[in-house]
């Protein structure tokens, strides 16, 4: 399996045939398309799965991405979500005030701001209240996610970064 400059999943043959016979739908790129084209002229002789084929985006990648980044497929109430007012109420909530929080959390949100990444937040905010309504089972934390202050209070992984001393900038870099 790999992954093009789109972000869309591209099997191998293999792959997708034993997707396809294990019963999981499914809709993605497959890397060799003569292949496929086989299996699809003899697939409705033999009463076979056809693979459904995803279409690549017609823009540049980047521009791709920067549409994907701005429409984030949530609640409404998570849209508009004042995520500075969440976050700082999670640090409130959890008795976590002293200068050292609050310096580094509104450096950590600005940092997010500049990199357009505040939509993200909303979705993991959202994504986490989802986890948590249906009990789905979430990480303690890995990798420099861990040195993030705000996927702390968000709930993404459960390290606090200060009480480890641990710099944000090893996430956003």
């Amino acid at each position: 399996m790999n992954v093009n400059e789109y972000g869309q999943v591209l099997f191998d043959v293999k792959e997708a045939i034993d997707y396809l016979y294990s019963g999981v739908e499914f809709n993605s790129a497959v890397s060799d398309q003569n292949e496929i084209a086989k299996h699809q002229q003899f697939a409705h002789h033999f009463d076979l799965h056809i693979i459904k084929d995803i279409q690549t985006p017609s823009d540049d990648a980047l521009s791709h991405h920067q549409k994907l980044s701005n429409n984030w497929n949530m609640p409404i109430e998570y849209q508009q979500m004042d995520v500075e007012r969440f976050l700082s109420e999670k640090l409130n909530d959890l008795g976590l005030t002293s200068d050292a929080y609050i310096q580094t959390l509104v450096e950590e949100i600005q940092e997010y701001q500049q990199r357009n990444m505040i939509n993200l937040c909303k979705f993991l905010i959202y994504l986490m209240d989802t986890c948590q309504q249906n009990d789905i089972v979430t990480g303690i934390g890995r990798g420099s996610s861990v040195s993030s202050l705000v996927l702390y209070l968000i709930g993404v992984h459960h390290i606090d970064p200060i009480k480890y001393n641990l710099n944000y900038k090893e996430f956003l870099r």
